[in-house]
């Protein structure tokens, strides 16, 4: 589906976004011209929606070639880890080889590890746990012991390391993952483990922890260390796949993958764990991007996709990132880019609670296939698209700019028989009732975002996109006063588009274990007082492991920059801390200024970084200064700048939006049909407005203005939607 002209002759660049109904694709000309396309998500074969939806952009698959071969870069973000996960489909037979006393550690579990909530996990004993990913007879204790400082007071016992690998391979494991106490601060046990696995059968694969996730807390350490191999055979072979492709049909580069922890990465170097949510990090990504176009301080951003509802924050130092994110209901050790999800969107089904007989909508989806019921596909019970369809909001003529015609009569029989009827309710009031529900339980997801956190909604601009992201925007902002809504032009694609923003990133993590049980503090400000810090206030053993960690992760980032292709100076490293007061159980993220502690100075500016940040959280009169500080976690975060191409600003051109009106039909509004004009976003230019009600209507996606909403366009040709 063309939406600007773009020249096969000139340079391109590729993005595509797999969902679980949907795989989306942007392909951006160096000089700023977009083309968008959709397909429909093939489950089984990955690889080709992937290429479906590039065909789909460019109009047609014999121009896919030509494409393909002036393309500059191909990024791809995916569910496929993610999904792996949920649906349980990984490499079935894993062997798990750990510390001997600790086979039970990621079996026993929290409630938060089994994915319960706060009130569920009160009640844990009539609760299930997860479908483990490595049976408990596969795992395997073996002796050794490493202690919290990093020296070795049990030798590993080699003997019984190969009794462990011969027991799971006769079990025919198809590899190892190994995790060991402490091995992030001495990882010579794991490290030996794998040259024995090596020696004894070299093509089974192992996965170790200190090298997957080398940080504290080894419960999720190693359960991220079984995922990624769990999911790493499958990944990989969807990778190859595409790349085989593209080889092909004449590409020359490397295929780019997005990542979990924001930015991209080339697929032969990128670790399977880092993928899981890469999909909806490019929204993510996206919304920072034009955050800083626009000069946003607080931006929030709102996918409504066929099955799930995502919501993003970004504050005045971006995005947050999750310490230990949820996948599944495994909670796993692998920073993310924080993202509230929910079962929400427009392939999420309606039907009538059996024991309160009211109507309910979701969490439940009705996917890819069969999808919603006016698809034809088989889909019995009703969803929000067919809602829309019946409210006449959606023109089933014109989904996907008419390549797909949805079938009215379908939708309407559905909700008449599944819902209106046995309700006693008109059949408008039904499909309406569908579409105010879903829109309340997303907007809800708004409001307990902000609110949890403390956050003013009226500092905040709510980004909407997703291809059902238009349509209920404005049901689902109703009465949350933000400052302003923004629907941008490629909305429809638009996790797509962010991954065309990133850069590439490597992001790389270690615990120190640095300690520093005695900070002298002013007791007016509650602050450590800078000219009292001396260097010997962090012990000689912690200072050591703290510098030679930082040393190490420097390595491996700057090893994948240049496995990227990058040289010196062609890309840059930030350095994190994740760091607590002694006694508290959480730590807090700031950026600090200095790489290692070679002085008293880099230590005051580590500590003043640390305490500027708590400060900014949590408040002055809640420092603790007095139990020292715990250095928990150190990140170096490599970033090489990826060519990107510019923007198209577009003349002004006046406020009178008239020229772009279709034509109009009658829509549902608020209990009864009004004639609403009907817009095509494509005519609209810079400046033009358009007072509701209004439909807007582009190739993908469907914008609906009702009549209490506005909406003028800017430079960008994004819609700016106020009251």
């Amino acid at each position: 589906m063309v939406t600007e002209k773009v020249e096969s002759g000139t340079e391109n660049f590729i993005y595509t976004d797999t969902g679980g109904t949907f795989t989306d694709c942007v392909i951006v000309s160096r000089d700023g011209n977009v083309r968008t396309g959709k397909a429909s998500t093939t489950p089984e074969k990955l690889e080709d929606c992937f290429f479906q939806s590039i065909s789909a952009a460019v109009g047609d698959t014999a121009s896919l070639e030509k494409i393909l071969q002036t393309s500059r870069v191909i990024g791809y973000g995916t569910t496929q880890g993610t999904n792996v996960i949920v649906t349980g489909t990984g490499a079935p037979n894993l062997g798990f080889i750990t510390t001997k006393g600790q086979e039970d550690r990621t079996y026993i579990m929290r409630f938060r590890n089994a994915g319960l909530d706060r009130v569920t996990g009160m009640h844990i004993i009539s609760t299930d746990k997860p479908r483990f990913l490595i049976p408990r007879p596969r795992t395997k204790g073996v002796q050794e012991r490493v202690n919290c400082f990093g020296k070795i007071i049990v030798p590993l016992k080699e003997q019984e390391v190969r009794i462990a690998v011969k027991q799971l391979v006769k079990e025919e494991v198809e590899g190892i993952a190994v995790g060991f106490l402490w091995s992030f601060l001495n990882p010579k046990h794991e490290l030996r483990v794998r040259e024995i696995i090596n020696e004894m059968y070299p093509r089974l694969p192992v996965a170790l922890s200190h090298e997957v996730n080398p940080v504290v807390r080894e419960e999720p350490r190693f359960r991220t260390t079984q995922i990624d191999l769990y999911i790493g055979k499958a990944l990989r072979e969807l990778l190859g796949k595409i790349e085989k492709g593209l080889r092909e049909r004449g590409y020359k580069y490397p295929l780019l993958v997005s990542q979990a922890a924001g930015g991209v990465s080339r697929a032969e170097v990128v670790k399977p764990a880092n993928t899981l949510h890469s999909g909806p990090v490019g929204g993510l990504t996206g919304v920072e991007f034009w955050k800083k176009v626009y000069g946003l301080e607080y931006a929030m951003g709102s996918d409504v996709g066929g099955t799930s509802f995502d919501v993003t924050l970004s504050g005045k130092r971006g995005a947050e990132f999750l310490r230990e994110p949820k996948v599944g209901r495994f909670e796993i050790s692998n920073p993310m880019m924080e993202i509230i999800t929910i079962g929400a969107g427009g392939g999420t089904i309606a039907y009538i609670d059996e024991i309160t007989r009211t109507l309910r909508v979701g969490p439940g989806s009705a996917g890819a296939v069969p999808g919603p019921v006016c698809y034809g596909k088989g889909g019995a019970m009703p969803t929000v698209t067919d809602a829309d369809v019946v409210l006449n909001r959606i023109d089933p003529n014109y989904f996907l700019g008419g390549r797909i015609t949805l079938d009215r009569d379908l939708a309407v029989r559905a909700i008449e028989e599944k819902i209106a009827k046995p309700l006693n309710m008109d059949l408008y009031q039904a499909a309406e009732g569908i579409v105010n529900i879903i829109d309340a339980t997303m907007g809800g997801t708004l409001s307990t975002t902000l609110s949890s956190r403390g956050l003013d909604p009226t500092k905040f601009t709510l980004f909407a996109f997703g291809g059902a992201g238009p349509a209920h925007c404005a049901g689902y902002s109703q009465g949350k006063h933000f400052k302003e809504i923004i629907v941008p032009k490629v909305a429809a694609v638009f996790s797509a588009f962010g991954a065309s923003t990133a850069d590439v990133r490597h992001r790389h993590e270690g615990s120190p274990f640095a300690l520093i049980p005695s900070v002298p503090f002013d007791v007016v400000t509650l602050k450590f007082k800078k000219e009292e810090i001396k260097l010997e206030a962090i012990s000689a053993e912690g200072l050591q492991r703290y510098n030679t960690m930082v040393q190490a992760l420097e390595k491996a980032a700057k090893a994948d920059m240049f496995a990227e292709g990058f040289k010196d100076g062609e890309y840059s490293l930030r350095y994190e801390i994740l760091a607590r007061y002694g006694g508290q159980l959480w730590e807090i993220r700031a950026e600090v200024p200095v790489s290692k502690i070679e002085t008293a100075e880099d230590l005051q500016k580590i500590l003043g970084a640390y305490e500027d940040e708590y400060e900014k959280i949590y408040a002055r009169e809640a420092m603790a200064p007095r139990g020292g500080i715990e250095i928990v976690t150190i990140v170096v975060e490599a970033i090489g700048p990826v060519t990107k191409p510019d923007l198209v600003k577009a003349a002004y051109d006046g406020k009178d939006g008239q020229k772009a009106k279709k034509g109009s039909r009658d829509v549902y509004f608020g209990g009864r049909f009004i004639n609403t004009p009907v817009y095509a976003w494509d005519l609209l230019g810079n400046g033009n407005e358009v007072n509701g009600p209004a439909i807007v209507e582009r190739l993908d996606t469907t914008l609906v203005v009702p009549s209490d909403r506005k909406i003028h366009l800017d430079e960008y040709l994004n819609i700016h939607m106020s009251p």
